[in-house]
């Protein structure tokens, strides 16, 4: 089947008119686009207070495996850094470190639960020995400010004096002790209005443009005169 050049100029010509005329059409369109965004940001509003937004704060203390002596000893001393690190959450680590803090609202059993919570976790830990670390990060999480610093460092003395107790040694040291907290929202509000208000804006302009740019309406006499054909008259398409 044999396709003439001058009918592929025709087919050309009429996808880029239809695309000229659905941008105008698009245009004509412009309230429904702000009217959609606006919809779109109504309901990043509408989510943003189903979901809620919550706020994390963080503290963290440094623990450090000061061996001196032979490396042998240094080895050693992060081996046992390291291999002991799942200990945090033992009673014994969680009463220790209720018994530092002497605070009647806070205890062991509050303790071990945000351990098992993974509200205070230990960072840093590894079994392989090709990646043994000399420093570990002990990190409590709370929804509350009050408190958090302090339960950081009573864990992170609590976890050093069980393991040096233990390997009858002062193998561990809190270094650098937590000072100050850091905070995060669980949701980003500025991300989700600009997501929710972007997605309607580029929707309702794909779909217009599509609906005019496969519409069998004329809005223009280039849509008719690709052809040569002979025109008597053309009505003009009014928006009113």
């Amino acid at each position: 089947m044999d396709v003439r050049i001058e009918e592929l100029e025709i087919a050309d010509y009429d996808i880029l008119e239809n695309i000229k005329t659905a941008l105008y059409r698009l245009w004509k369109f412009k309230m429904v686009v702000i009217l959609m965004t606006l919809v779109g940001l109504l309901a990043s509003v509408i989510f943003i207070s189903i979901v809620g937004v919550k706020t994390t704060y963080r503290s963290s203390a440094a623990i450090y495996s000061l061996v001196y002596g032979s490396s042998d000893d240094s080895i050693d001393g992060v081996m046992v850094m390291n291999t002991y690190a799942d200990l945090l959450g033992t009673t014994s680590v969680c009463e220790r470190a209720a018994a530092y803090l002497q605070n009647p609202g806070i205890t062991a059993v509050s303790l071990k639960s945000m351990v098992t919570g993974g509200r205070i976790y230990i960072s840093g830990a590894s079994t392989d020995s090709k990646k043994y670390g000399y420093r570990l990060t002990l990190v409590a999480m709370s929804t509350q400010p009050e408190n958090i610093t302090e339960i950081a460092n009573a864990m992170a003395m609590a976890f050093v004096d069980e393991i040096n107790e233990l390997m009858g040694s002062n193998t561990l040291q809190v270094v650098d002790s937590a000072m100050g907290i850091t905070s995060s929202k669980s949701i980003s509000i500025p991300l989700i209005v600009a997501l929710f208000g972007g997605v309607a804006f580029a929707m309702s302009c794909v779909v217009i443009f599509l609906k005019e740019f496969f519409s069998a309406k004329v809005y223009s006499v280039a849509q008719c005169e690709y052809r040569k054909e002979k025109i008597l008259g053309m009505i003009p398409y009014q928006s009113k």
